[in-house]
């Protein structure tokens, strides 16, 4: 239950940034929705995996930087690709500003949530 909520903090977090700062079109932001969900909810299986590894949370800068860059990289090279063709580079620029953010706030929480539990 904390992996959802941790996971639903950081999708609405990201959105509002996204919503509040730009003005997207209506067709960025149905298909953003669901993928920012999808997004924050694969993060929790690659921490787990990277805390298994590193034999916990240690260094905890680790885990933010791993869940906003590395796990985004996907999402910043289609959005990269796609300035020009159906992304404007601000909506593009908006749309990885939202999964960096997203990213840095789930692997905050992990790490804030599972740094003192057992592995």
């Amino acid at each position: 239950m904390k992996l959802i909520s941790i996971s639903l903090v950081s999708w609405l977090l990201g959105l509002l940034l996204l919503m509040s700062l730009f003005d997207i079109s209506s067709t960025t932001v149905s298909p953003l929705i669901m993928t920012a969900l999808l997004f924050s909810l694969a993060y929790a299986p690659s921490l787990f995996w990277l805390r298994r590894r590193m034999g916990g949370c240690r260094p905890a800068l680790l885990f933010p930087l791993a869940s906003a860059i590395v796990l985004n990289l996907p999402v910043f090279l289609i959005e990269v690709l796609a300035i020009g063709r159906t992304l404007a580079p601000a909506e593009a620029l908006a749309c990885s500003g939202a999964f960096l953010l997203m990213g840095t706030v789930f692997g905050l929480g992990f790490v804030w949530n599972y740094q003192d539990a057992a592995l």
